[in-house]
């Protein structure tokens, strides 16, 4: 939901229990407006400090992110991805962050990966500026492509560091 200077809270969807319903019509506060609007870049840049959380599937090393795919099955859409990560970029003193666990299937595989299956590139790696996991925080704005797969594989589980970047060196030797 986008918050305005008078205290209105504009949103494009409430989903929730009747109480809540009854609530957002009665509540000249909360706004509805179409996408076009709220996932809008210009409207999203035009918040200052404006920070854009969403969550991926996996992180390549080169900063590309797969939101939808899971074995070559979707399993989710891009949503508003996208659009919040460039309008949070474009806010002043905004931030566009990924957050996502660094491991699944209890431990066994890597969400930061050498490379996304082919055709799983939901967010290319130009509007990826910060990924977060529970090992810290991957910074990738002006960084070399090494720099960030540096970075990348100093976020993932200890267990999968020196496969990612034995994997990074043989990708690097193939560029």
């Amino acid at each position: 939901a986008l918050q305005s200077d008078y205290g209105a809270v504009t949103t494009g969807v409430a989903i929730g229990t009747n109480a809540l319903y009854d609530r957002v019509v009665e509540d000249d506060r909360i706004l509805f407006a179409p996408v076009t609007y709220t996932h809008a870049i210009t409207t999203l840049a035009d918040i200052p400090h404006f920070k854009a959380i969403n969550s991926c599937i996996e992180v390549d090393l080169f900063g590309q992110a797969n939101a939808e795919f899971i074995n070559g099955r979707q399993v989710s859409g891009t949503g508003g991805l996208v659009d919040f990560l460039r309008g949070a970029k474009e806010s002043d003193g905004g931030r566009a962050i990924l957050a996502l666990a660094s491991t699944a299937k209890q431990g066994t595989l890597s969400r930061i990966v050498p490379r996304l299956p082919q055709d799983a590139t939901s967010i290319a790696r130009a509007d990826v500026e910060t990924v977060v996991t529970e090992h810290g925080v991957a910074d990738l704005r002006h960084k070399s492509i090494d720099a960030r797969a540096e970075a990348l594989i100093s976020i993932a589980d200890p267990q999968f560091q020196d496969q990612l970047a034995a994997d990074w060196l043989a990708i690097r030797k193939g560029l």
